[in-house]
């Protein structure tokens, strides 16, 4: 990446941030309600975001876990995760990843 291009990747990872934001975030489940745990989704965990909810791109340092394919496209719905901000979303419309380097996830909405 040259020099020029770094500063621009830094100004998308708070606009994608705010594309992203929602009020509250949304329980696990609810305790002692008899409700069942939550579907454990593929999940992608990488340090940082970029995007907006149609395509979300996690990258840098990423790792795949429950069943995420790791290279190539992907259906269905996964979780994406950044560690340098406060962000969790799940995203219905698969993808494609290349881990470690970056993960472009579709259709996806703010679940913490």
């Amino acid at each position: 990446m040259t020099g020029a291009g770094k500063p621009f990747m830094i100004r998308l990872v708070p606009a994608a941030a705010l594309a992203l934001t929602v009020s509250a975030p949304l329980p696990a489940h609810a305790a002692g309600t008899g409700a069942l745990p939550p579907i454990l989704l593929p999940t992608y965990t990488c340090d940082s975001v970029r995007g907006d909810p149609g395509r979300t791109v996690l990258f840098g340092n990423c790792a795949a876990s429950l069943g995420a394919v790791t290279n190539g496209d992907f259906t269905g719905e996964a979780v994406g995760v950044a560690r340098q901000v406060p962000l969790r979303i799940k995203c219905t419309g698969g993808g494609t990843a290349d881990v470690p380097g970056e993960v472009a996830l579709q259709d996806c909405t703010q679940i913490g």
